[in-house]
């Protein structure tokens, strides 16, 4: 008999710009703009982050939000510029994070396609967590 499995949250935003794809992955290599462009009504926050975004970086983000106050790692996995950058759990609360950003060209500029699934432990954290949190 298997188990239930939990289901992975997708979420994926697109934004167009007129500005170049390799001035986009510009912008976003510097981690501390992915911190400056996270809503703030977002639950999730950045606590620590690297200089660059090379592979093996380390990211440490903080979900607080009674009655949770949990934190994971996450690492760099992969780096394309001016393609884009991954970003895969390492430590902590989710079972699955991961965190992508894809730029493609365009005719007058570049797409910006942010891609994040996640998965929430079984029982009260994934209820609270889906419905309440993130």
């Amino acid at each position: 008999m298997t188990s239930p499995t939990t289901p992975v949250t997708r979420i994926e935003e697109r934004v167009r710009t007129r500005r170049p794809p390799r001035e986009v992955f510009a912008f976003f290599d510097s981690p501390s703009n992915i911190k400056r462009v996270t809503p703030d009504e977002i639950a999730v926050s950045i606590e620590s982050f690297p200089v660059d975004l090379r592979p093996g970086t380390i990211f440490a983000y903080r979900l607080k939000r009674w009655p949770l106050d949990v934190s994971w790692d996450v690492v760099v996995s992969e780096y394309r510029p001016p393609e884009g950058v991954t970003h895969v759990k390492a430590r902590g609360f989710f079972p699955k994070w991961i965190h992508e950003l894809q730029i493609a060209s365009t005719e007058d500029g570049a797409e910006l396609k942010a891609v994040l699934e996640y998965e929430v432990p079984k029982g009260l954290y994934h209820s609270l967590t889906n419905t309440y949190v993130i």
